[in-house]
């Protein structure tokens, strides 16, 4: 067995201090370079004036992550904005994130597989298959990536096809009915043409007891395919062809009843909806329902796309062309919570998205003073949205309303970044971006049967408007000695201008809203500390949003208790309910901290911690929440949100990973994992409503590890939050017509204690 003597204070100075060798080196306990693609070049971690952090395969299945919600585990700014289903479902960094479920709206936060840019928010939501590495990347993105991103861009980023043959099988068993299955393979088919096949699949039983019908919601079935061709016909030209397909059937999402309290004299109406759910109990810890509509999601994607790299001498040419699609058919399910149909009201919609882009990119020599990448980029999309809604006020009459509209989007752009190292310990940074936007849309809308509560019927209507912008970005770095590097960064983000395009649409009041622009500043900090032993980034941040996008769900004729989504109302006299705005000014400031030390050669820590304060700066008639408005805290149906707290962004979050390897002189190795995330307690909702917030909670998980010496095999037995913390992904509220003063909470299968055996061959 290999041994490793403690390392001591004494020790430490030396090897900071100390010339030569170290005895870092000596005992091999330098790390390993990172090497990230966020400038669009194959660059060390430590080198880049950014702030990303990035995630390797290894990093991801020790922490037994396989879908890409659960990134938010590892990455303490990443956040979840967790909604019905994944097409209400986005990503938030720093505190920015998708506030609007509209068609016509584009993320905030952008999404990249393998360099291709994902149009909606909801294709960001996948199965980790295959993975080289993540890239977070976080703040406004824009003068290097193909669209422009407010708040950040997560990168997925696959293998590629392998010079030898190599394969992998995986199977994993968890508690309460979760199986998941994969494999791998990949090698040459000639000398010049390689391929890689990957397939997985996972079976979620449900975990969420209704106790009307004895079954249990929340459970989910995916499986997902890619296929990679890599073919170099020359040592100065590479094609690489990917082809994906992925499928999630669930029967999602069933939200538990978290409280229910009687206001105003209406005692008698809350005993009467908690007679009718007994025996369930409404609670902070609440996983029962009782309601009589199953909910459920059907969602797919596939994408191809051909990337072509092209060395022109000591230039680099890029071309990505790409084709993606993706579906999402939900119904809402029990839309008051309960096991009754109060006026027989129902919803469900389905939504279709294709999409086109293209890249062209040329890439200069990365040596010299002076170096660069410039590029091309065309973006094109058509969602098509079928919406239905149906009630029955007078029994045997139902009514049924059924709105259709179909958004194109065309975005081209001519991007660009420059560095000029003017010395040894210094380098300019200059990006710029130009961008046009065009965005159109077609809305109609029929109704049949009762109309009562159903909005107008309208004729084809056909909208649109075009934007132009440009943005740039400046760095200074600073390397300040062989291991460290600072910089300050200037960086100007832009968001394209949207339409309010849902249900109860009115076309003729339908305006244009304008597009939000961010300025960030940030101060960065880089260093390896320890001749290599340790890892040390930190990033300080300010960030101010004008003109920033949101959804409002408010009446404007100021009754707050007749939105179009509340069917006991004359939508004729009282048009209102979800609108989206230009909700004012928003920032973001704060500091975040990333770290990696190999503390002995046995011994590995890493993790991260996020200080993010993301406030609304002025937002003088912001929505409220339907509960504050039944309890008159909103009689106009607005209120003054400036000062309150951006939705989805704690104040702080961490996470530490500790890695302890036990080396055996035998057949295999052992590796003791432990890790602990924690945050601070969360606001879910831009009302700043006091209930809508979660308290502050700390997860733990633990794993061992036998791995073959060989690297063939490993068996991996895992426990995930071990003390059984609960704790919700989103709370909200409904209308006060189908169920009064009431919240609910959606939550998923980490809020609670599991655990499993994972195991892996590899040839």
């Amino acid at each position: 067995m290999k041994s490793i003597a403690p390392i001591t204070l004494a020790t430490a100075v030396a090897l900071a201090m100390g010339p030569g060798i170290s005895l870092a080196q000596e005992r091999g306990l330098v790390l390993e370079e990172i090497i990230v693609t966020a400038t669009k070049r194959e660059q060390s971690l430590q080198d880049v004036s950014v702030a990303v952090t990035a995630l390797s395969d290894a990093d991801i299945r020790g922490a037994h992550i396989n879908s890409s919600e659960d990134l938010t585990f590892m990455v303490p700014s990443l956040n979840l904005q967790k909604g019905s289903n994944p097409r209400q479902s986005s990503f938030n960094i720093r505190g920015i994130g998708t506030q609007s479920f509209s068609t016509a709206v584009e993320p905030s936060v952008s999404t990249m597989l393998d360099g291709v840019v994902m149009g909606r928010s909801g294709q960001a939501f996948m199965q980790l298959l295959d993975i080289q590495r993540v890239e977070v990347l976080r703040g406004p993105q824009g003068t290097l990536f193909g669209k422009n991103a407010t708040g950040g861009v997560i990168h997925i980023i696959t293998e590629n096809p392998s010079e030898e043959h190599s394969g992998e099988l995986m199977g994993a068993v968890l508690n309460d009915d979760e199986y998941r299955a994969g494999f791998t393979v990949s090698g040459p088919l000639n000398d010049q043409l390689a391929y890689r096949l990957s397939a997985s699949g996972s079976s979620v039983d449900g975990f969420t007891k209704n106790h009307y019908d004895g079954k249990y919601y929340n459970g989910s079935e995916d499986w997902n395919v890619r296929a990679k061709l890599r073919w170099t016909p020359s040592d100065t030209l590479e094609l690489k062809w990917a082809s994906d397909y992925s499928d999630q059937d669930c029967d999602c999402t069933a939200a538990p009843l978290r409280s229910l309290e009687p206001y105003g004299g209406n005692e008698d109406t809350v005993q009467a909806i908690l007679d009718r759910i007994a025996p369930t109990t409404p609670g902070k810890e609440n996983t029962e329902v009782t309601i009589n509509r199953e909910p459920g999601t059907q969602s797919s994607q596939w994408g191809h796309a051909l990337e072509v790299n092209w060395d022109i001498g000591d230039f680099t040419l890029t071309s990505i062309t790409a084709r993606r699609a993706f579906e999402n058919d939900a119904v809402d399910g029990d839309l008051d919570g309960q096991p009754i149909d109060i006026m027989g009201f129902d919803q469900f919609g389905a939504t279709e998205q294709d999409q086109f882009t293209q890249e062209l990119r040329i890439t200069s020599p990365a040596a010299g003073n002076f170096t660069y990448v410039a590029g091309l980029f065309y973006f094109d999309q058509e969602v098509n949205r079928r919406f239905e809604r149906r009630f029955e006020f007078v029994p045997g009459m139902p009514g049924e309303g059924v709105s259709t509209f179909q958004v194109d989007t065309r975005n081209w752009a001519v991007f660009g970044e420059a560095t000029w190292a003017f010395n040894d310990a210094w380098r300019l940074i200059v990006g710029a971006r130009y961008t046009e936007d065009e965005l159109d849309y077609v809305f109609e809308r029929t109704r049949d049967g009762l109309t009562i509560g159903l909005p107008e019927p309208v004729a084809p209507a056909k909208n649109g408007t075009d934007e132009d912008d440009l943005s740039g970005k400046v760095a200074l770095q600073w390397d300040f000695n062989d291991e460290g590097m600072a910089y300050l960064s200037y960086t100007q983000g832009y968001k394209g201008p949207a339409y309010d395009i849902t249900f109860g649409t009115i076309p003729e009041d339908v305006h244009r809203i304008e597009p939000e622009i961010s300025d960030s500043w940030e101060l960065g900090l880089k260093t390896t500390l320890l001749d290599g032993q340790v890892m040390l980034n930190a990033a300080l941040f300010h960030t101010e949003y004008e003109d920033f996008q949101s959804q409002a769900y408010f009446d404007p004729d100021g009754d707050p208790g007749c939105p179009y989504d509340n069917p006991g109302c004359d939508p004729d006299n009282d048009p209102g309910g979800f609108l989206l705005i230009n909700a004012g000014e928003v920032s973001s400031e704060g500091l975040e901290l990333d770290f990696v030390a190999q503390v002995t050669e046995n011994l590995r820590l890493f993790g991260g911690l996020a200080l993010i304060d993301a406030s609304i700066d002025d937002y003088p008639a912001g929505p409220c929440s339907d509960p504050q408005k039944y309890r008159g805290e909103c009689p106009d149906g607005l209120q003054d949100l400036s000062g309150g707290d951006l939705p989805f962004s704690p104040d702080w979050k961490a996470s530490l990973t500790a890695a302890y390897t036990w080396f055996r002189a035998d057949s295999f190795d052992v590796v003791f994992r432990g890790s602990v995330r924690a945050q601070d307690d969360i606001q879910f909702n831009l009302h700043q409503d006091e209930n809508t917030i979660a308290d502050s909670y700390a997860i733990y998980d633990a794993s061992v590890t036998l791995i073959d010496q060989d690297d063939r095999w490993n068996v991996t037995l895992f426990a995930k939050n071990l003390t059984d913390e609960f704790y919700p992904s989103n709370i909200f509220s409904l209308p006060a017509v189908f169920i009064p003063n009431a919240y609910f909470h959606r939550y998923s299968k980490s809020a609670e204690r599991g655990y499993g055996l994972e195991m892996r061959y590899r040839w």
